[in-house]
């Protein structure tokens, strides 16, 4: 019985010491300095194909019902939002940190970070990880003022209706004029937070703490824009949609997976319960 404790504590050993082996399921090349830039209309071309596929009709279709949901409750769930934050009683300087967490801040100094520790470290991973940063959340960008300024619609804190009044294509001088009164729908704070997280965490598996500190990241982005105006709860299923496709998009473009010399380790349990690990090498 004395032993199951020292056979738990070397599997955990091996995880530790064999964990780099786990990471090496892609091959990753240096990227060029402007391909961010040149991949961007590919990846919005293939994210278009990708969103009118027939495949994805069931998506679109949610996307767009749930989106429709949200927006018939938009001024009450504002109200709720906005509620929550009296009740719990942060400031609204503390809304204006969460609103700024998706304002493209953020994802210069990770981006900055990798590019340095990648240069630093010689690590190609980490910066095709920042290309790929920039990559969608300049392509997703792109999409997100096209709908903005295709759909007109209102922020909160100007609407002149309960959910914001929408002018789809308004005049242009007006739009720049009155940014405000028509740039609501969709979130581009949104859809560039989202996109960081899903090349994080695509990149970076190993590390557990990705996703949920990220989707964390994104709900109190989307909090502190409710609470000050910015924007309503129905402008963010179609910035999470665009930040998260083309993220992926630009992953995928980035990254080529191992055909050979494939090595990993897998914990493994007997009938009788101990605790074990088996590992498989292909050639």
């Amino acid at each position: 019985m004395k032993l199951k404790p020292i056979r738990g504590l070397l599997t955990c050993l091996v995880f530790i010491f064999f964990g780099p082996l786990l990471r090496s399921q892609f091959v990753y090349e240096k990227p060029e300095l402007f391909d961010f830039i040149k991949n961007i209309p590919p990846d919005i071309s293939e994210y278009t194909k990708q969103a009118l596929c027939y495949k994805n009709a069931r998506n679109i279709a949610a996307m767009t019902l749930g989106t429709g949901l949200l927006i018939h409750y938009d001024d009450r769930l504002l109200d709720v939002s906005n509620n929550m934050r009296d009740q719990v009683g942060w400031s609204k300087q503390i809304d204006w940190y969460m609103e700024h967490i998706g304002d493209g801040y953020l994802q210069l100094y990770v981006s900055s970070g990798l590019i340095g520790y990648g240069f630093y470290k010689k690590d190609d991973r980490a910066l095709q990880s920042a290309s790929q940063i920039f990559e969608s959340v300049f392509a997703s960008g792109v999409l997100v003022q096209l709908f903005k300024h295709a759909t007109g619609r209102e922020s909160p804190f100007v609407a002149t209706t309960p959910t914001g009044r929408w002018r789809p294509l308004p005049n242009q001088v007006d739009y720049h004029n009155h940014v405000p009164n028509y740039d609501a729908f969709p979130s581009g704070h949104v859809a560039t937070i989202t996109a960081m997280v899903v090349v994080l965490s695509e990149n970076y598996p190993e590390h557990a703490f990705i996703k949920p500190l990220g989707y964390l990241a994104i709900t109190l982005n989307g909090l502190g824009m409710m609470n000050t105006g910015v924007h309503w709860i129905s402008d963010y299923p179609l910035g999470i949609a665009l930040g998260y496709g083309l993220a992926k998009i630009a992953v995928k473009r980035g990254r080529v997976s191992k055909k050979n010399n494939t090595f990993s380790v897998f914990p493994s349990i007997n009938h009788r319960g101990n605790v074990g690990f088996s590992v498989n090498y292909t050639l």
